[in-house]
Parts: C-alpha cells; structure tokens; sequence
C-alpha cells in the first residue's frame, strides 16, 4: 500500500512522461539559430535535485528553528539579568539614600547642640547686662560734714574717690558683655539661617495646644486661667526636619486638676 506522498510522487512523473511524449509526437518547429539539445533534459535527475533540494530546504528550516529557540531562550535570559540588575540596582539606591539620611540627620542633630549652646549663652550674657544695669544704677550717697570733708581732704581719699568715680569701669564692662552678646547672636542667626535652608525650623511650643508626636511633658504646673493641656513653658527646644521630628520639645504644661498626670 503507497502512501499518499508516494502516489503523488507517482502521478508527478507520470504528468512528465506524458508531456515528454506529447512534445515527441509534434512537429518540430524550426529554429532561427541553433537547434537546442533534447536529449539534455533528465526528469529523474531533476527528481532527484528537487528531493535533494526539499531534504536541504528542511535541514535549513530545522536549523532556523533551532536557532530562533536559542535567541529566545537568549533574550529571556537578557530580560531576566535586566529585571534582576533593576531590582539590585535601586536596592543599592534605597539603602544609599537611607544611609546618607542617618549621616544628615545625625549631622543635624549635632548642630542642635551647638545651637543650645549659643542660646544658653544669649541668654546668660543677657542676664549678665540685667545684672549690671541694676548694680550700676545711681543710687543715694549721704552727705558728709565739713569735718568729714575736710578730713578726707586732709589724708587723701577724697582725692581717690573722684578718681575712682571718674572710671568708667561699668560702661566698659557694659560694652564688652554687649559686644559678646552680639557676637553671639551673629553666630547664633546664622547658624539658624543654614539650618532653615536644610528644611529645619523650630516647633512653636508656647500657648499651643500640646502634641504628643512633636513634644514631651517633663512636668505639668496648676493653672486656673489656662486652658488644660496648654504648653506654658519650653524647656528645650523641639525641631522639625520637613514632616520629619528631628527632635522633641521638653515643656511643661498647665493642668486645673491638683493631681499630677500621666505625661
């Protein structure tokens, strides 16, 4: 029994034997130039060429596919490396951001010290100038006899009293504690000013209502005129670094209730 493949084979080369046989029986018709070669043509060397041809035409389609499988497992493996490089990749970038955060917000929080320093010594030179007016202020001297007037003459410490009064020695300490003061507030504002332009800014405590995400109760104090819960004092100031809380406020705030509470 042949094969569907082999009765086609078999009608193909009986379809040639017929039109060999069909051009032998015509006339031949002339040629203007050279008559050409009949006996060139072989039908079953053509056969064979063309079987060889569809055998090589298969080999090659083979190859193709085992090509194109191979570029495809090629470029899944390339997307594969990609997408895994891409997650590497802002894995490095999420922990370096997060790292250069902590070294920021430690940086920042050192100058916070240093900027309580400066506030504690504003605030210690403006007592200083407090002290000193009082101290310096005029103040009643008695008047003295005519024999004490003359006494002081006599041995000299008349003479060392107006010396002394002629000193200025309290508007020159007076300037000098100014001039630190100043000093230091100079420093003070500008250490401020770069620390508002990395998004640090102060948190406003006094008269607010008090906010358990941004502040710290160290101590409650019995007002009746104040609303409960109200900060009325800062201890140490509290700082925002954007949305972030860089660092608590310490306040003390008002209660009407004469036990203490929880903070």
């Amino acid at each position: 029994m042949t094969t569907d493949k082999e009765a086609l084979f078999a009608k193909f080369l009986d379809y040639l034997h017929s039109e060999q046989s069909e051009q032998s029986e015509q006339a031949p018709q002339p040629y203007l130039g050279e008559e050409p070669n009949t006996n060139s043509f072989d039908t079953y060397q053509m056969v064979a060429e063309w079987t060889a041809l569809r055998h090589e035409v298969k080999q090659q389609s083979k190859l193709l596919l085992k090509s194109q499988d191979t570029l495809q497992q090629a470029l899944e493996v390339n997307a594969k490396d990609k997408e895994q490089f891409q997650i590497r990749l802002e894995e490095t970038q999420k922990q370096a951001l997060s790292q250069f955060e902590q070294q920021q917000e430690k940086l920042l929080k050192d100058l916070l010290g240093i900027l309580d320093a400066l506030d504690r010594a504003c605030t210690y030179w403006k007592g200083e100038l407090e002290t000193l007016s009082v101290a310096s202020a005029p103040k009643d001297v008695p008047q003295k006899s005519l024999w004490e007037k003359f006494g002081a003459w006599f041995f000299g410490s008349e003479r060392q009293s107006e010396v002394s009064k002629e000193t200025p020695t309290s508007e020159s300490l007076s300037e000098i504690i100014t001039s630190n003061q100043e000093g230091v507030e100079l420093i003070r504002r500008s250490l401020l000013e770069i620390l508002r332009q990395r998004r640090v800014i102060p948190i406003t405590c006094i008269g607010k209502a008090f906010d358990s995400q941004k502040m710290y109760a160290i101590g409650r104090e019995q007002k009746a005129d104040v609303t409960d819960n109200t900060v009325i004092q800062e201890v140490v100031r509290g700082y925002l670094w954007g949305d972030i809380v860089l660092r608590e406020a310490q306040v003390i705030v008002a209660t009407q209730e004469t036990n203490s509470l929880k903070t």
